[in-house]
């Protein structure tokens, strides 16, 4: 495991981003019974190139807690996945600015291990948990213990919502599978044919998956591979099975690759610019910045969607502040929008 702690020095009020209004509740599809959307701003696509400065990171709505908190942020995914890397760090550095301290563990890819990590955090004495990314319907035992000794846990953008989360602030799964899928379906046509790389183990992923091949099969486009990719390697399992794809598919045979993470996606990428086959188009999920350096070149890789990491992190902090002033969530999924990015608004 992997772990790092970091104090803050000062605590100071909040108030660079309004997202403290919920509405619009509606079925979740995403784990949950009740689901609300934040009302912020329309997204936009950010400038390149895309870094993540946690200085800048928005340090939520609330008024800071009265108290700093001890906040143990658990995750299998933080080295493992840029995304996770980046909504962490930014929530980190949010929880901080605030006068927290925050600690977070990377269990390095296993789901399991989380049950222990959670007991651990329990055990010294933390005042709450974010449990980020990972899979949560295998976080029982530690979910268990937390329940027991009162320790409420949050989710941020984990694999839906549990008995043992109080709350998972995350994105529409459904609208990413249906943006990334639509810009495939306007560029090639109906009766073209698509590779899929998913990964239903991690519920949003399987979600996105699920939406965007039954908007291909609505469009008569033909899915003829579709691959569980390996988020522990993301991006060199997909180079490596896209090579194999670019041999059994010569030219004109297949259209494009709808990759459900950006990680998976640079990889197909990759393989397909070593092999001089541009003509597949590629599609991704998160708007990493190496994705939307590349979209904005114009060239196979048309485009990625934009999850909205800083407030979906300023979010899951609101909503720990707002539930030790003593108000609870309206609902267990909040929403959080997000934005397609092509070659068009990348790095504008």
């Amino acid at each position: 495991m992997k772990r790092h702690t970091r104090f803050a020095a000062v605590a100071i009020t909040a108030g660079t981003l309004a997202v403290t209004a919920l509405a619009g509740a509606s079925t979740n599809a995403q784990g949950g019974s009740r689901a609300a959307a934040v009302a912020t701003s329309e997204p936009s696509a950010p400038a390149c190139p895309v870094v993540t400065d946690v200085s800048a990171a928005p340090s939520g709505s609330a008024e800071a807690a009265a108290e700093p908190l001890d906040i143990a942020v658990l995750s299998p995914d933080y080295a493992a996945q840029p995304a996770a890397k980046e909504a962490i760090d930014l929530f980190e550095a949010a929880a901080e600015a605030h006068g927290h301290t925050v600690t977070v563990v990377d269990t390095e890819s296993d789901n399991a291990a989380m049950n222990a990590e959670i007991t651990t955090a329990v055990s010294q004495g933390v005042d709450a948990i974010v449990v980020a990314f990972g899979t949560p319907q295998e976080f029982g035992d530690g979910l268990a213990d937390a329940a027991a000794a009162g320790v409420p846990v949050f989710g941020l953008d984990t694999g839906g919502v549990v008995e043992g989360i109080l709350v998972n602030v995350t994105t529409d799964n459904h609208f990413l599978g249906e943006q990334s899928a639509q810009a495939i379906i306007d560029a090639i046509g109906e009766g073209g044919t698509v590779a899929m790389i998913h990964f239903d183990p991690f519920e949003p992923v399987r979600l996105r998956a699920e939406a965007a091949r039954a908007l291909f099969e609505e469009n008569g486009i033909e899915i003829v591979e579709y691959i569980q990719g390996d988020p522990a390697d993301s991006t060199g399992f997909a180079a490596t099975a896209v090579g194999d794809l670019l041999v059994k598919y010569p030219e004109g045979e297949l259209d494009a690759i709808w990759a459900g993470w950006d990680a998976s996606a640079l990889g197909a990428y990759q393989a397909t610019v070593a092999a001089g086959r541009t003509e597949i188009l590629i599609t991704g999920v998160d708007g990493q910045a190496f994705a939307i350096a590349e979209v904005a070149k114009g060239g196979n890789w048309i485009a990625t969607v934009r999850q909205d990491w800083p407030t979906i992190s300023a979010t899951v902090l609101d909503v720990i502040e707002a539930h030790f002033a003593g108000e609870e969530p309206a609902e267990d999924t909040i929403f959080v929008p997000a934005i397609l990015i092509t070659s068009e608004n990348a790095c504008s």
